[in-house]
């Protein structure tokens, strides 16, 4: 168990019959979560402001769509290369101090490209550098994150936590959307980088202030490659655990919308970075209303089953995306993969952590970002489909694919889902 573990932070008789919102408010106060979670909103914040300010930068600097969606591949892949590695790195060292590492690297990254921008010899090549740099930054952040959300609240409060947290991230999207629009628009890209470092910087000393390291006792020291395949035995040796995987792994196409909504903004509607923001703007209020509602009604069974199915109802999201009659259908459409989005990445990060042992958790969600990252792989492809095809076409393969197969999936593994 971690230092603070309890499962000791123990929900209460009286929070369980006063219903979710009670319990919420209960996780919110425990010592050191507000902290927390306020420090991961001004991340979530500034990570927006920074991956919004690097897709325009891109549309600056070449008129290929094919541009976005491999920057996006670049900086995907990398993740989900380095993703099984950080998983191992995360269940041996405190989370706090990985968290902090990561944060300030973020930040360096984000001066560099501003630094760049500033002295007017930027280049597509640069930004290829600094995906390769960020993604191996985001590939520990996040199993790091996820994971010490748990040491600091207790298992017992894991599905609270893990929404609250999502509504952070909702808060986020949402502000970092409008902020990115109105930084870019007002003051350029230049500031635009230089206000999101200091923004990450803050974020990184905060956590400074909780006493809690995360990490879990170990009773030998094995190899980093031992501990990979051990992980991967472990998942391999449980059908339902694989099948849910599976289903996240159908973000291979659902990631395409990614680095296509810049697009959209710019050549299929011609708008400006207003217009793009606002895009994000209504995913982000989609993330936020999921968010509001899992939190007091967090799933507590049938993970499996949840989690597939939020997939599926994302990949109809993308499938609808292709048609776009006007821009204010896409802004509906929008925050229908917002909630979508939301409710199976919050399903995904309770029912992973719930199904393993502690000692697991960094290995088995660090598989679950990885398959996420799949995404930007496919936003690759559809990147240079689109300059074949046109931009509505190409969304609409990536849409109708995964929602063949998730179909699949949930008629013929409905059992073995509800296992997890």
């Amino acid at each position: 168990m971690s230092p603070n573990s309890n499962d000791d932070q123990n929900v209460s008789e009286t929070e369980v019959a006063a219903g979710g919102a009670a319990q919420a408010i209960a996780t919110f106060r425990l010592p050191h979560y507000g902290m927390l979670w306020s420090s991961n909103l001004i991340q979530f914040i500034c990570f927006h402001v920074l991956f919004l300010a690097m897709q325009w930068l891109v549309t600056s600097l070449t008129d290929l769509r094919i541009a976005v969606g491999f920057l996006a591949f670049v900086q995907g892949g990398t993740i989900a290369l380095a993703s099984p590695f950080a998983g191992v790195i995360v269940d041996r060292h405190p989370k706090r101090n990985l968290m902090i590492f990561g944060r300030l690297g973020v930040a360096v990254v984000a001066i560099s490209m501003g630094l760049l921008a500033y002295g007017g010899v930027i280049e597509y090549w640069h930004l290829l550098v600094m995906a390769i740099v960020g993604g191996t930054l985001a590939a520990l952040l996040g199993p790091a994150a996820q994971t010490y959300v748990v040491d600091v609240v207790g298992r017992n409060r894991t599905d609270h936590a893990i929404s609250l947290n999502a509504i952070g991230g909702s808060v986020g999207t949402i502000g970092g959307a409008a902020l990115a629009g109105l930084l870019i628009k007002e003051l350029g890209v230049v500031s635009t980088y230089f206000a999101a470092a200091a923004g990450v910087v803050l974020a990184g000393l905060l956590l400074l202030t909780i006493p809690i390291p995360g990490h879990a006792e170990r009773k030998e020291r094995t190899s980093l490659r031992s501990d990979l395949v051990e992980g991967l035995a472990y998942v391999r040796a449980r059908p339902h655990l694989l099948l849910a995987l599976a289903a996240c792994a159908m973000a291979l196409f659902n990631g395409a919308i990614s680095p296509m909504r810049v697009i959209y903004a710019r050549h299929v509607f011609g708008a400006g970075a207003d217009a793009f923001g606002m895009m994000s703007v209504f995913h982000g209020g989609g993330t936020m209303l999921a968010a509001l509602f899992l939190t007091l009604r967090p799933p507590s069974r049938n993970f499996g089953v949840l989690i597939t199915g939020t997939m599926l109802l994302y990949a109809l999201g993308v499938l609808m995306y292709s048609f776009a009659f006007s821009f204010e259908y896409i802004l509906a459409v929008e925050f229908w993969l917002g909630i979508s989005g939301q409710a199976w990445h919050i399903c995904a990060l309770i029912g992973f952590q719930l199904a393993v042992p502690e000692e697991m958790r960094g290995r088995v969600l660090s598989m679950v970002f990885t398959l996420a990252q799949l995404g930007f792989v496919g936003g690759f492809v559809v990147g240079g489909l689109a300059d074949q095809l046109g931009d509505q076409v190409a969304v609409g393969i990536f849409g109708a694919i995964p929602t063949i197969l998730l179909s699949c999936m949930l008629v013929f593994g409905w059992k073995t889902l509800r296992k997890m």
